[in-house]
């Protein structure tokens, strides 16, 4: 008598940057033996180090710390081409005025905080303090000359008006390198891959799919999604044309964020790019 094999276990942040991919998932129908494990960013990243997690989105930064541990899905990122609206550094003053105190920094993301010091010293030759808080926007604004937020709370922020100056980093990296940055990728660990090729295949299988069904939406300027309540309409809309789910082009602008990390001694080296290697029909996608 043999046992039900374990569920497949999958991140999900709860952000609305990955609600249309998610709402693909519901839709178009999720694989049997899928067991779906919520947690912001820096949460399911510890979870996927910790093998807690067999497949999970993100942070870019994550997949560089640790490249032998994991396979990258093929063709799926959340990235921004310009702006990103959801990664802010909210400031007290012009980001060109910066003082050089401390700069408070969510706890909640890895990359953001790394793509952050990287533009700090390589735009603005600073090398400003980046301290973790759980402080509320404003209250870290009364103490600290800048913040940095993501997700949901940095959408709050730009539409409550909390900060004087607002400076998008999705922007602000393509002012300087006239790349895409690549925030976060589904990260596959490599020991899952080897034991569970199967059901990640078929997980992976539906993960383009949504991909695809949540980009043809977007085109249309249609979102079955929905979305927050409190996020005004005209800023959704705004906020999922700006993102791309792609991981083409994207490439180039996440293979110069590892070179810049690892130039600043946030990772030992810029890592290659290894992907898991599914057949589609008769292709093989790597």
């Amino acid at each position: 008598m043999t046992g039900h094999p374990s569920p497949l276990r999958v991140g999900r942040i709860p952000y609305a940057n990955l609600v249309p991919i998610f709402h693909g998932l519901a839709t178009g129908g999720v694989p049997g033996g899928v067991s779906f494990v919520d947690g912001h960013p820096s949460e399911l990243n510890r979870k996927l180090r910790d093998g807690e997690l067999d497949l999970s989105p993100s942070s870019s930064i994550e997949y560089a710390v640790r490249p032998d541990r994991y396979l990258l899905c093929p063709g799926i990122s959340i990235s921004s081409r310009r702006r990103v609206m959801s990664v802010l550094l909210l400031s007290n003053g012009p980001l060109r005025q910066l003082p050089p105190e401390p700069i408070a920094v969510t706890g909640n993301s890895d990359t953001s905080i790394t793509l952050l010091e990287i533009l700090l010293r390589e735009s603005l030759g600073r090398t400003n303090l980046l301290v973790r808080t759980e402080l509320p926007a404003k209250e870290a604004l009364r103490r600290y000359p800048a913040h940095l937020v993501i997700g949901d709370e940095a959408i709050r922020a730009a539409v409550d008006g909390v900060a004087p100056h607002v400076t998008d980093l999705g922007e602000w990296w393509r002012r300087e390198t006239g790349k895409p940055f690549v925030f976060a990728l589904w990260i596959a660990a490599r020991s899952s891959w080897e034991e569970r090729r199967d059901p990640l295949s078929r997980f992976f299988a539906a993960l383009l799919e949504a991909k695809r069904t949540a980009q043809a939406s977007i085109r249309r300027g249609e979102y079955p999604w929905g979305g927050p309540d409190w996020i005004p309409p005209a800023f959704r809309d705004a906020y999922w044309r700006c993102l791309s789910y792609d991981l083409g082009e994207e490439t180039e602008g996440l293979s110069l964020f590892y070179e810049l990390a690892a130039k600043i001694g946030r990772i030992p080296a810029a890592p290659p790019l290894r992907f898991l290697e599914i057949c589609q029909g008769t292709t093989v996608v790597k």
